[in-house]
């Protein structure tokens, strides 16, 4: 009997787990295409059966219900999500949202199409896999976080995505702390004090539809462990 415990930092950011299989997937039946920053990708009450392998740019994830909406997480450049592989013939009682968060390019890939590709391909499942079950991890840490880490963790995570990953000019984001606390799932509430907090740490400053992140390393100090271990990942690979 194994003793110890598994070893897993989930992250709020999934990105480059299919990326070698780009030529690959152009070779079926798959619709490339661009989209904006803010453009929607699944329709409300409308049934979703496509995937998206994601070749450049950030979509952002979150579920909707009559009692409001909830942000997940964020997919990057060599994901596919939704992962499914039959065609769906029924509502839930919730919507899934995806939002470009940035300008994007796409592969539009049919469920079939994509368990066509899984089946042919095993490589290309085996990594498919790899993905879905670390978005199920975060998916149980996420549950986690909700009772135990305070909103401030998820905005300083969303907000070092945003600088590290978008690159705005100057540090400087071109969000409201209404929208982010949109993208966050958090309460103007629960916004206002993180922003205090990190106004009085020197972190980041605000203006008029902008975040202006002051200290990248203290922002990181705030974030989960997930987020840390990407950026450490990063600082190795470059």
């Amino acid at each position: 009997m194994i003793k110890e415990a598994p070893h897993l930092i989930p992250s709020i950011y999934l990105a480059n787990y299919l990326s070698e299989f780009e030529d690959m997937i152009r070779k079926y039946d798959v619709q490339e295409m661009n989209m904006e920053k803010g453009e929607y990708l699944t329709r409300y009450g409308e049934i979703n059966n496509t995937a998206y392998f994601i070749k450049s740019g950030i979509i952002h994830l979150s579920l909707g219900h009559d009692q409001g909406k909830k942000s997940l997480n964020f997919f990057g450049p060599g994901t596919v999500f939704p992962i499914g592989v039959e065609i769906h013939e029924f509502r839930v009682e919730y919507e899934m949202i995806l939002q470009a968060m940035t300008d994007i390019h796409v592969f539009k890939i049919p469920y079939p199409t994509l368990k066509r590709i899984a089946r042919e391909n095993g490589d290309f499942a085996g990594e498919l896999l790899r993905e879905n079950c670390d978005f199920i991890g975060y998916m149980f840490f996420d549950t986690i976080n909700q009772t135990f880490e305070p909103c401030l963790t998820r905005i300083c995570d969303i907000l070092y995505l945003y600088l590290t990953k978008i690159h705005p000019s100057k540090d400087q984001i071109p969000l409201s702390q209404t929208e982010l606390a949109n993208i966050a799932g958090a309460s103007q509430a629960q916004m206002e004090r993180s922003i205090k907090i990190l106004k009085k740490e020197a972190v980041l400053d605000t203006s008029r539809k902008r975040i202006t992140v002051l200290d990248p390393e203290k922002l990181l100090a705030h974030c989960t462990l997930g987020m840390r271990s990407n950026a450490d990942n990063d600082s190795v690979s470059v």
